[in-house]
């Protein structure tokens, strides 16, 4: 899978970015990673995010003044952005869903687990994102 307008490399290159719960801002890819448009990746770029991830949302809104991605998900980008939700193991993500340049993943029915002030931050090691992670690499070929 190549997303359309994506910029040819030479020789290998990675086939996505996954990141979970990300701490940027939610305007990162606008403001502070602009040279993403011409990096060399296949697929999209990937965030998920949980509403009970403390770290991101309640902590930084206290120490920045805003939430970050891994609370909220993608906010600006220079391209289009495939809002889903994570889907269990046993059901198939559409290609339509994650060809896009960037999609932003609601894991927050999933990733709910966890006590003390990050809360759910550390929650991510689950059959649902190994099945995201897997599915990314199978729609990347």
């Amino acid at each position: 899978m190549e997303y359309a307008g994506a910029p040819r490399s030479v020789g290998p290159s990675p086939s996505t970015r996954c990141c979970c719960r990300w701490q940027p801002p939610r305007d990162a890819f606008t403001a502070t990673f602009t040279a993403l448009p011409e990096a060399p990746l296949r697929g999209p770029v990937v965030a998920t995010y949980s509403q009970h991830d403390r770290a991101t949302g309640f902590w930084h809104l206290r120490a920045e003044g805003r939430t970050g991605i891994g609370h909220e998900g993608i906010g600006t980008t220079p391209a289009p952005v495939s809002a889903i939700r994570m889907l269990p193991p046993e059901e198939a993500y559409p290609l339509t869903a994650l060809d896009h340049r960037f999609v932003s993943v609601d894991v927050s029915d999933v990733f709910v687990r966890g006590n003390g002030p990050a809360g759910a931050h550390s929650d991510h090691l689950r059959p649902e994102s190994a099945h995201l992670l897997l599915s990314l690499a199978d729609h990347c070929r």
